[in-house]
Protein backbone atom coordinates (compact mmCIF):
# COMPACT_ATOMS: atom_id res chain seq x y z
CA UNK A 1 0.00 0.00 0.00
CA UNK A 2 1.28 3.56 -0.80
CA UNK A 3 1.02 5.36 2.28
CA UNK A 4 2.63 8.12 0.35
CA UNK A 5 -0.66 9.20 -1.33
CA UNK A 6 -2.16 12.15 0.71
CA UNK A 7 -5.60 10.97 0.28
CA UNK A 8 -6.71 7.73 2.04
CA UNK A 9 -8.39 7.18 4.85
CA UNK A 10 -7.22 5.25 8.16
CA UNK A 11 -10.29 3.63 10.26
CA UNK A 12 -8.80 2.92 13.86
CA UNK A 13 -10.42 0.82 16.04
CA UNK A 14 -10.11 0.69 19.91
CA UNK A 15 -11.38 -2.12 22.29
CA UNK A 16 -11.42 -4.72 24.69
CA UNK A 17 -12.62 -8.24 23.96
CA UNK A 18 -15.61 -10.00 25.67
CA UNK A 19 -14.47 -11.66 28.40
CA UNK A 20 -13.68 -15.51 28.04
CA UNK A 21 -13.05 -14.90 24.38
CA UNK A 22 -10.20 -17.22 22.78
CA UNK A 23 -7.88 -14.89 21.29
CA UNK A 24 -6.49 -17.64 18.55
CA UNK A 25 -10.55 -18.04 17.60
CA UNK A 26 -10.62 -14.37 17.61
CA UNK A 27 -7.65 -13.84 15.08
CA UNK A 28 -8.64 -16.37 13.05
CA UNK A 29 -12.26 -14.58 12.78
CA UNK A 30 -10.11 -10.84 12.02
CA UNK A 31 -8.38 -13.50 9.17
CA UNK A 32 -12.10 -14.60 7.67
CA UNK A 33 -13.38 -10.88 7.83
CA UNK A 34 -10.12 -9.84 5.82
CA UNK A 35 -10.99 -12.23 3.03
CA UNK A 36 -14.14 -10.73 2.59
CA UNK A 37 -12.80 -7.05 2.37
CA UNK A 38 -10.19 -8.07 -0.01
CA UNK A 39 -13.00 -9.99 -1.86
CA UNK A 40 -16.12 -8.12 -1.92
CA UNK A 41 -15.35 -4.55 0.08
CA UNK A 42 -14.58 -1.78 -3.01
CA UNK A 43 -11.93 0.58 -1.64
CA UNK A 44 -10.45 -1.38 1.21
CA UNK A 45 -6.46 -1.59 1.03
CA UNK A 46 -5.24 -2.95 3.76
CA UNK A 47 -5.67 -4.03 7.58
CA UNK A 48 -3.23 -4.54 10.55
CA UNK A 49 -4.69 -5.56 13.64
CA UNK A 50 -2.73 -5.22 16.78
CA UNK A 51 -2.57 -5.41 20.89
CA UNK A 52 -1.13 -4.85 23.91
CA UNK A 53 1.62 -7.13 25.68
CA UNK A 54 -0.66 -8.77 27.48
CA UNK A 55 -3.76 -8.69 25.00
CA UNK A 56 -6.33 -7.05 27.32
CA UNK A 57 -6.65 -4.06 24.52
CA UNK A 58 -7.03 -4.25 20.39
CA UNK A 59 -6.31 -1.77 17.64
CA UNK A 60 -8.07 -2.60 14.16
CA UNK A 61 -6.45 -0.33 11.50
CA UNK A 62 -8.00 -0.23 8.39
CA UNK A 63 -7.30 1.81 5.29
CA UNK A 64 -9.70 2.45 2.64
CA UNK A 65 -8.95 4.83 0.09
CA UNK A 66 -11.15 7.35 0.52
CA UNK A 67 -14.15 8.48 3.40
CA UNK A 68 -16.89 7.60 1.07
CA UNK A 69 -15.73 3.55 0.67
CA UNK A 70 -15.11 3.93 4.58
CA UNK A 71 -18.58 4.94 5.04
CA UNK A 72 -20.40 2.78 2.35
CA UNK A 73 -18.16 -0.71 3.45
CA UNK A 74 -19.61 -0.41 7.50
CA UNK A 75 -23.16 -0.42 5.74
CA UNK A 76 -22.21 -3.31 3.28
CA UNK A 77 -20.30 -5.27 6.75
CA UNK A 78 -23.40 -5.26 9.07
CA UNK A 79 -24.92 -7.72 6.53
CA UNK A 80 -22.03 -10.44 6.59
CA UNK A 81 -21.78 -13.42 8.85
CA UNK A 82 -17.73 -12.59 9.09
CA UNK A 83 -18.30 -9.28 10.54
CA UNK A 84 -21.30 -10.27 12.93
CA UNK A 85 -19.15 -12.93 14.31
CA UNK A 86 -16.51 -10.64 14.40
CA UNK A 87 -18.59 -7.56 16.36
CA UNK A 88 -19.87 -10.32 18.54
CA UNK A 89 -16.60 -10.99 20.24
CA UNK A 90 -16.04 -7.33 21.14
CA UNK A 91 -17.00 -5.52 24.57
CA UNK A 92 -19.41 -2.60 23.03
CA UNK A 93 -18.67 -0.95 26.00
CA UNK A 94 -15.28 -0.31 25.72
CA UNK A 95 -15.47 0.93 21.63
CA UNK A 96 -13.52 3.64 20.30
CA UNK A 97 -13.95 4.35 16.43
CA UNK A 98 -12.18 7.37 14.59
CA UNK A 99 -11.74 7.89 10.81
CA UNK A 100 -8.41 10.06 10.31
CA UNK A 101 -7.21 11.62 6.86
CA UNK A 102 -3.38 12.08 6.48
CA UNK A 103 -1.92 15.79 7.22
CA UNK A 104 1.01 16.59 4.64
CA UNK A 105 4.24 17.71 6.13
CA UNK A 106 6.20 17.92 3.29
CA UNK A 107 4.80 21.57 2.40
CA UNK A 108 5.71 22.67 5.75
CA UNK A 109 9.39 22.74 5.45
Amino acid sequence: MELEKQNYVMEVVLFELKEGIDKRCFCQTAAALTEVLKLEVSGFEGRTLLHTSDESQWTDIIYWCDMESALVAMEKLKTTSEFQIFVSMIDSREITQRHLVPTNLNGLK
